[in-house]
């Protein structure tokens, strides 16, 4: 019982990364129905942003582990949200209203040239993630900074003025023009938020597993893609559900199945899209367009 309770924790906090990934997903496409591939990277640069905040500030302020998380936090989400930013200004905004085929090679060639940025800035090596004694263990952390971040969104979205805009854009954005609302403006900060959950996933992904490297962010990015698929993408609790789901049946994957097929779990996650995708092309939380001839 004991080591189920445990393999559930660890799954608890996987799960929880790959939501906070997986929001900015959902909060991009709900706004613009587009997928930003290049999502992923900004997940690993918070998280480097992240590992230089610690290395700089546990010499200097060690003895006070919560500011120095507070401030490591406050680093990873702005400097991840202004990443995200400045790719929806460069990259995105000049091909807006083109192909959506156009905005999606611009995202997978944006994350390509982010990944061998990162190898040529830091090295394609695994770096250990400097650790902080906390008063609450790793897991916990996960889920507070989960559920934290999903008290945020929603009063953004439902409690602001931006997030009543940000509605009417992604309701209809002529509509939203002729009330006097600028699209522009309220993509950006769309872009802005899901980076700065990414740069904190960046913070939980460092603090649970130890790790950071250029590449890291790649299959975290592309599952956080699936949940954001089978949760109905623009759909933020159901990508909230998803992730935990997807986390736990990994992890109890990993533990109770043989090494020779728990080996395939990436099979598991990828073929449930095919199969979602198949019964429920809305995704679970999904509701039924109308049909067309």
């Amino acid at each position: 019982m004991a080591y189920f309770v445990e393999q559930l924790g660890n799954g608890l906090s996987l799960g929880c990364i790959y939501a906070l990934i997986a929001l900015g997903f959902a909060m991009v496409y709900g706004v613009l129905k587009f997928l930003n591939f290049a999502h992923s990277e900004v997940f690993t640069a918070g998280t480097f942003i992240a590992y230089f905040t610690l290395r700089a500030l546990i010499p200097r302020m060690g003895e006070w582990p919560l500011l120095v998380l507070c401030l490591t936090l406050a680093a990873a989400g702005a400097g991840a949200g202004v990443i995200a930013l400045l790719l929806e200004r460069v990259a995105y905004r000049p091909l807006r209203g083109g192909s959506p085929m156009t905005a999606l090679l611009s995202a997978i060639g944006v994350s390509i040239l982010l990944q061998n940025v990162g190898i040529h800035l830091f090295s394609a090596h695994t770096r250990g993630f400097p650790a902080l004694n906390l008063p609450i263990g790793p897991r916990t952390f996960a889920v507070m900074m989960l559920a934290v971040s999903l008290v945020v969104l929603h009063t953004i979205v439902y409690r602001t003025d931006i997030g009543i805009r940000m509605r009417a854009v992604a309701e209809k954005a002529e509509t939203a023009i002729l009330m006097g609302i600028a699209p522009n403006r309220v993509i950006a900060t769309v872009f802005f938020l899901g980076g700065m959950f990414a740069g904190v996933a960046g913070v939980v992904w460092g603090t649970v597993y130890g790790t950071v490297h250029p590449q890291m962010g790649f299959h975290p990015g592309l599952k956080a893609f699936v949940i954001a698929v089978v949760g109905s993408i623009g759909h933020v609790m159901g990508t909230f559900i998803i992730g935990i789901a997807l986390g736990v049946i990994e992890a109890l994957f990993n533990a109770y199945l043989p090494a020779s097929v728990s080996g395939y779990r990436d099979t598991l996650v990828f073929g449930t899209l095919l199969v979602t995708l198949a019964l429920r092309p809305q995704g679970i939380f999904g509701k039924p367009g109308p049909s067309k001839v």
